[in-house]
């Protein structure tokens, strides 16, 4: 059996039998933000969003529908189900949290997004979580912005500072 690491809303690291692309998880993320954006999930719209045709959108949305992921008929309003909802909920808090890891380090908030993006795909549920308790630690940790005001210096000039 294949597995996936994904973030449940209490931060429990789970184990689901579904193994998931990154293409997959990315149509899901816009999915599941048109749907709040929107109020309906379209063809056209994923399509518009991820810069692919609509053919493609509609392969994909096949693909998702045979495994439960979304409801989907040709020529109506597209649906995530819980899985889909469940699955695109886990990508966006993991950007979240790598998002907010990055800033920390000084990462400008455009790359922070863009790399976030990327990184959520690909590293492990116990990474993002060491990663999560790292930032978690820095905003309770009473010496943390003497921290990090040392590591922003010496990422700057190269270092300690004096």
């Amino acid at each position: 059996m294949i597995v996936i690491n994904k973030l449940s809303r209490d931060d429990v690291w789970m184990e689901n039998s579904l193994k998931l692309t990154k293409s997959v998880e990315d149509y899901l993320e816009v999915m599941y933000n048109l749907e709040k954006e929107k109020g309906a999930i379209k063809v056209k719209d994923i399509a518009l969003k991820m810069n692919v045709k609509p053919p493609s959108v509609v392969e994909a949305l096949k693909k998702l529908a045979e495994r439960d992921i979304v409801s989907y008929e040709p020529y109506t309003n597209i649906r995530l189900n819980e899985k889909g909802v469940e699955i695109a909920e886990d990508v966006i808090h993991k950007h979240i949290i790598l998002k907010n890891f990055l800033n920390i380090l000084g990462v400008d908030i455009k790359t922070a997004n863009e790399d976030a993006c990327s990184m959520a795909h690909v590293l492990d549920g116990s990474t993002i979580k060491k990663l999560k308790k790292f930032a978690e630690f820095t905003e309770i940790w009473p010496n943390a912005d003497d921290f990090l005001d040392s590591f922003h210096y010496y990422d700057k000039y190269g270092k300690l500072p004096p």
